[in-house]
């Protein structure tokens, strides 16, 4: 069989990945790349690009002949946004990998709240002995807001960890662990409902700051935000005059809509806001070459591939 040419895009883990993949899909002629003049170089002659979501858009122009993109990533509003260029090109997503890794951060972090840990570190650091009864998960209710992939692994799990699980989406799915779905047109009862309120949304038109105003409003005063989707879907002002109005609880973000978040940003000194860099989804080389592995099998047998992004509904 003639090798299929392969490029491979990556500026930290090039030399990882070529070593997972010359294990992994010998059927590849490997053209493993770590900045654009390399991949200029190889362009005219590829057949599939490998490539991380911020990959530069407009080097796909300089590949003629190529027939399919796997995105090292979930989130692909950069490709949704340059959808004219992958006309008859599929684009997949990674899907089914990143849900046992945001899991762990959703619930470090109800724990983390539950148990009052800030309230133990301030105690300790006073040398200050100070007992008090802290809360429990079992009695808690988490609504989950997007019921995809994540969303779904998510509720699972933190059924398993005894929370009550209530989601809401635009779509109805079947989810046997789900204590109630409310639909559409019942967000403000889906958010009156939760403790804590897990984004799990894509990044579309549609949920372009969807989480504004009128959500904080609907919103428990004694729960708590948590964005681990994208940063879009939240209004951020609308966010930091609910939390310095004390309209909600807290916050806790993964995401923001400009990534570093810039030093000027409001969000650095909001009270009662927990900001870490974007770590709950790691793409880890290992997971990346899994599903390729597994969308170059079906490529080559011209099988459907998994993880397909359809362009029209923006995921």
């Amino acid at each position: 069989m003639v090798k299929k040419k392969v490029l491979v895009f990556h500026s930290q883990y090039a030399d990882l990945y070529r070593e997972l993949l010359e294990n992994g899909v010998p059927e590849a002629a490997l053209f493993v790349c770590r900045n654009p003049e390399e991949v200029e170089k190889w362009s005219p002659d590829v057949e599939i690009a490998f490539v991380p979501r911020n990959f530069p858009q407009g080097l796909f122009k300089k590949m003629p002949r190529l027939k399919w993109v796997q995105v090292m990533a979930a989130g692909v509003e950069n490709f949704i946004e340059n959808a004219g260029q992958f006309k008859n090109i599929p684009v997949c997503r990674i899907v089914g990998t990143f849900g046992k890794y945001m899991v762990e951060y959703v619930l470090a972090y109800i724990l983390y709240l539950n148990q009052d840990i800030t309230r133990v570190l301030k105690a300790q650091g006073e040398k200050r002995w100070d007992p008090f009864l802290v809360e429990f998960i079992h009695k808690k209710t988490i609504g989950i807001m997007g019921l995809g992939t994540i969303g779904s692994f998510v509720a699972e799990k933190a059924k398993g960890m005894g929370l009550r699980v209530i989601t809401w989406d635009m779509v109805h799915r079947e989810i046997p662990v789900v204590d109630h779905q409310y639909k559409a047109d019942q967000m403000k009862e889906f958010l009156g409902e939760a403790d804590y309120v897990l984004l799990t949304l894509p990044a579309t038109p549609q949920t372009t700051n969807m989480i504004d105003q009128s959500v904080f409003k609907a919103m428990r005063k004694t729960a708590y935000l948590i964005n681990i989707c994208r940063g879009a879907v939240v209004d951020e002002p609308a966010l930091v005059e609910a939390l310095k109005g004390k309209e909600i609880a807290g916050a806790i973000l993964d995401v923001v809509k400009e990534e570093p978040l810039p030093p000027q940003s409001e969000l650095w000194d909001c009270p009662n806001l927990i900001l870490s860099p974007h770590l709950s989804g790691p793409s880890l080389p290992e997971d990346m070459v899994e599903v390729f592995k597994e969308n170059f099998r079906r490529y080559v047998h011209k099988e459907p591939l998994l993880g397909q992004i359809h362009f029209d509904r923006g995921f």
